[in-house]
């Protein structure tokens, strides 16, 4: 279980192997990073200056997308996670 701190979220990558148009099929190894993830945890909020707390967007299970170099790596239980705030996520993907 993540309990993740103010605006923090923990994402899981969503990792899918392409394919191109004749059908070959292109391992994610040598893909570009995913840049999706499922919400896994999100955090309280963030405290502002006045002590009131911000109201979190994203929440579990939604699919967000992330740049590829603002999240935190972290391994549990051979389970690889990425953890950033909810202010640097570019967007919610609607399903």
């Amino acid at each position: 279980m993540f309990l993740p701190i103010e605006d923090q979220v923990v994402i899981q990558t969503i990792s899918e192997a392409g394919t191109t148009a004749g059908g070959i099929i292109i391992p994610d190894t040598t893909q570009e990073a995913t840049l999706q993830g499922t919400v896994i945890a999100t955090g309280p909020g963030r405290n502002l200056e006045n002590g009131d707390r911000t109201i979190m967007q994203c929440k579990e299970n939604d699919v967000v997308v992330y740049p590829k170099y603002g999240a935190k790596e972290i391994e549990i239980d051979g389970e690889d996670y990425l953890i950033i705030r909810e202010r640097e996520l570019l967007t919610i993907l609607e399903r």
